[in-house]
């Protein structure tokens, strides 16, 4: 009998371990199709830095700002100052004379999952900077119809100013453009449509 016993709690031991390791590669199956179907915007923070000052002329000029090339120097990103922020995956950045906060989420991978500006200054100028740095972030990853974008997130602005707590979105070109305002402030998002 004691054999016996010791064979039956072979066997369990065994099932056990294969019911076990089917977990594991349950759990890492999960793992690997979450982190396949996580969307991103399919660029680096360095990446998406040289595409934003590249379309800030344009920005500029579309704004009717006088010598937008000269100008565009007051806006550039530093692709050398990005860092990540406070936590591991969350990028934060400042341009411009007001200092408006550009933040993205990224993936394990470094990539965008979402790029974000944050007005949280109400002076004219801090405004005006807000627009910029949005029509930026967005002629970045929207290449039709530029210059509907500026009109479309000055639109997507007024209804959330006028409906706090509520986030205002719009989807072009794939992209989802979303306006809120948080406890911060006023924030622009650009991410890809899920």
């Amino acid at each position: 009998m004691p054999s016996r016993f010791r064979s039956l709690f072979v066997c369990a031991l065994l099932a056990l371990a294969s019911l076990l390791a089917a977990c594991d590669r349950s759990v890492d199956k999960q793992l690997a199709e979450h982190a396949a179907a996580e969307t991103t915007l399919g660029v680096t923070p360095k990446e998406f830095a040289r595409r934003f000052n590249e379309k800030l002329p344009a920005v500029l000029a579309g704004m009717q700002v006088e010598e937008p090339e000269h100008m565009a120097n007051l806006y550039r990103l530093d692709a050398s100052r990005l860092h990540p922020g406070q936590y591991e995956y969350v990028l934060e950045t400042k341009v411009g004379p007001s200092q408006t906060a550009l933040l993205g989420t990224l993936n394990t991978k470094g990539e965008l999952r979402a790029i974000g500006v944050l007005l949280t200054d109400r002076s004219q100028a801090a405004r005006d900077e807000f627009l910029i740095c949005a029509d930026g972030a967005a002629r970045s990853f929207i290449a039709t119809a530029q210059d509907k974008l500026l009109p479309l997130i000055t639109r997507l602005i007024s209804i959330a100013l006028n409906n706090p707590g509520q986030r205002m979105t719009e989807v072009v070109s794939d992209q989802l453009l979303s306006v809120e305002v948080t406890a911060q402030g006023l924030l622009f998002q650009l991410q890809p449509q899920q």
